[in-house]
């Protein structure tokens, strides 16, 4: 998301999740702004690959270990999983 233009939005949720959204950024050192992005950020990869999958596609045994692998992890160890293969896919574009 390095070279993407922000665009600002208002956003109304309940109180709990708020507060829960709160906790976690706290947990994570990351901005409340840093929580709700990467949040949605997942839950659109998800989305796109169930769709990919619905429609017939199937994994190849190195998706399915790297699933295993993903399932296996904490949440720590995802974040530092997603930041590095971020950087790798910035590079591979020329981003860096």
């Amino acid at each position: 998301m390095s070279d993407e233009r922000r665009v600002p939005i208002t956003l109304r949720m309940p109180r709990a999740l708020l507060d829960n959204l709160k906790a976690q950024a706290d947990l994570r050192s990351h901005s409340m702004n840093a929580e709700i992005v990467q949040r949605l950020e997942e839950s659109v990869y998800l989305s796109l690959s169930a769709h990919a999958l619905d429609e017939g596609e199937e994994l190849t045994d190195n998706e399915r270990s790297l699933v295993r692998m993903w399932r296996a992890m904490n949440e720590g160890e995802r974040l530092a999983l997603r930041a590095v293969a971020e950087r790798l896919a910035d590079k591979a574009e020329g981003n860096t």
